[in-house]
Formats: structure tokens, sequence, C-alpha cells
């Protein structure tokens, strides 16, 4: 009897994933080593029917011709971006691009009414975050942007359990090695800041201090709650820190490396004495999420704990359920990072950078 649920529970998880084919045309605007190790595996995991792959490279081109891999069914690589988004039958482009020709890119796949996935940042400023918000309004496209925490289990686990929290405050670090080739500010950073602002609601500057060249120390308000964050190049790639506490009235949560969130409820004082220091109880320890490595299923997979399976099905299920007359999804995911959904963010970014800007100045 067991054996025979667990074989129909199996074929009915293969069958749902075979018998749901996507059927639109999607083009790909870039390869470099975040797409190929993240965005690229699970397209082809979800089976994602790409017509074009556009590089700027006729070198990477041709190794693109010859990989297996990247042959989606019949992808045909391309150097020429007004070829690629010229094309009718293209429903939707992923970018993931060089971040400084990230505007530029989107501004052209907008002006082409082609529904579109840019990985972070879609931009460098506010102005052009606006820029892009007047393009697809103009358009009426899907725009989701790369902003993959938010899909992660342990954030959509955590963002539901402080619902029914008051949160006090948080503390936030976000420490890794040098990096020279790009703005460490809306290239990395823009991640933890977001994510703040996805947990907590918009924000203001406190404080901030440029503690060295590579570290900058935040405190911020957001409403009631107010936190502090930790954001640094100073660090190391091989152990890069990514921690995040949060006090709330029930307890301390606190997320660690994106894959395991821990629950330690409050003490209950008894007529105002702090029991657990007359008798030491067990410290009782709620373990919501962890990092799964012994068994080798999706769920498990590193792919689904960062949130990179979730925000790209979330995506292509945007664009396969979109009407043709409205032009708008009927199925909304409340996770989903639009351009919208970023202008606290950038508001912040740029408070941040003229306060860097000014603490710099003579």
């Amino acid at each position: 009897m067991i054996s025979t649920i667990i074989q129909q529970t199996r074929r009915l998880r293969t069958n749902a994933q075979l018998s749901h084919p996507y059927t639109r045309q999607y083009a790909f605007v870039g390869m470099g080593s975040h797409s190929m190790s993240n965005l690229y595996p699970v397209l082809n995991l979800l089976r994602v029917p790409l017509k074009y792959i556009c590089v700027t490279s006729p070198r990477k081109a041709r190794l693109i011709s010859r990989n297996p891999f990247y042959n989606f069914g019949g992808t045909t690589p391309s150097t020429s971006l007004s070829d690629v988004l010229s094309d009718p039958g293209i429903s939707a482009v992923f970018v993931s691009a060089s971040p400084a020709a990230h505007f530029r890119i989107a501004s052209s796949v907008l002006r082409q009414g082609k529904s579109l996935f840019i990985e972070k940042p879609p931009c460098r400023t506010l102005a052009q975050l606006e820029s892009l918000i007047a393009l697809q309004t103009q358009t009426d496209t899907l725009v989701q942007v790369g902003m993959q925490k938010r899909y992660a289990p342990s954030i959509r686990r955590l963002k539901a359990r402080l619902k029914n929290d008051s949160v006090c405050n948080y503390s936030l670090r976000y420490c890794v090695g040098r990096y020279p080739e790009g703005k460490a500010l809306t290239e990395l950073f823009i991640h933890p800041i977001d994510l703040s602002i996805h947990l907590f609601g918009p924000a203001d500057i406190i404080a901030l201090r440029q503690a060295s060249s590579q570290t900058l120390v935040l405190m911020l308000a957001h409403g009631n709650t107010v936190g502090t964050m930790e954001l640094s190049t100073g660090y190391s790639w091989t152990t890069p820190i990514e921690n995040l506490s949060v006090h709330t009235r029930k307890g301390l949560y606190k997320l660690t490396s994106i894959d395991t969130l821990t629950f330690v409820p409050a003490s209950t004082p008894v007529a105002g004495l702090p029991w657990e220091k007359i008798k030491h109880p067990d410290v009782s320890v709620e373990h919501f999420c962890h990092h799964d490595s012994f068994s080798p299923t999706l769920a498990s997979s590193l792919w689904v704990e960062h949130g990179f399976y979730h925000e790209l099905k979330d995506f292509v299920d945007g664009v396969e359920h979109t009407s043709p007359i409205l032009a708008k999804p009927f199925f909304a995911s409340k996770y989903r990072p639009t351009l919208q959904s970023l202008l606290p963010t950038y508001r912040l970014l740029e408070q941040i950078s003229r306060n860097q800007a000014s603490a710099t100045s003579p």
C-alpha cells in the first residue's frame, strides 16, 4: 500500500513536469560566469525554448554553437541585438550582460514591446529607473528584475513570520572580497539593501560611516524598526559573510548564508525577574530552514535555496499566461521584483551615494 502511494506520487510529479511545456520563444542577452552558473542551468532544467543567445564576441558565438548544453532545441547564437529584437516571434528577453550596459539594453527591449527579465542592477541611477518605468508603462509589458533573494525559501518563511510579530531591530552583515571590476554599491550591495527594504519597508539613513575604503556601516530607520548594516568588500570571497539577525517581540531570528533560518523565543519573566538566571532552562531553538546536503533533489539544490529557480519560473509563467489583449499576467506573483518595487531601494542607494560623496569631499 505504502509503496503504491509512493510510486503514484512520483509518477504524478514527473507527469506534471512533462505536461507543462513552455511554448513561447525567448532570447538571452549575455553569457558571463553568473549566467553560466545560475541562469542557463535553470532555464535548461525548465526547458525554456531559447531561440537566440546574443553575445558581443563572434568567437564566443562560435563556441556556443558547438556546445550542446546551450542548444535549447535549436538555439541560434547572434552578435546583433537589433536582429534579435526585431524578430516578431520573440516574446521575452533575458538580460544578464555587463551592468554598465543593462539600462541601454533594457530600454531597447522595452521599446520593442518584449517582456523583460533583467539581472540586477537594471540601471545605475534613480533617474534611469524612472525612465525604464515610463517605457514599461507605454508598452504595458511584463518586467522582472533579478533580485533572487526574495524567492529564497528562507526569506519567504522569514517574511511570513514577521507579519505576525513586531520587529524591534535587526543587524545585517554582507562582507565579501574585493570588487575592482565594477561599482560595489549598485552591483553587490543592492542585494542586502533591497532585502532590508523587502522585509522591513522603505528606509531613511540615521547614520553612515565609511569605516574604511572597502567598508560601509549604516544605521537605518524603517518606521519604528532600526537596523544596522555592515557592507564590505574588504573580506574574502572564499569565506564570505551574509548573516541577518532580527530581534522581535517574540524572540530572535537568525539567517545564515541565506539557507539556514533559526528562531530562539524570548524569555518570559516571572514577577519581573529574569527566570533563566535563576533556573537555567534548556534553550529551545526552532529550525525553519537548513541546507539539505544529503538529498540530491531539486528542492535541496542551491538554485532553489538561493531563489534562482523560482524567480525564473515565475517570470516565464508570467509570460506564458499573458493575455494578448490585456498584456498583463493573469497570476501576478507577490514576490516578483518589479521596476516599481525597486523605487525605495534606488532612493536609498542615491541617499547613500550622496552621503558618501559629502563625507569624502574636502
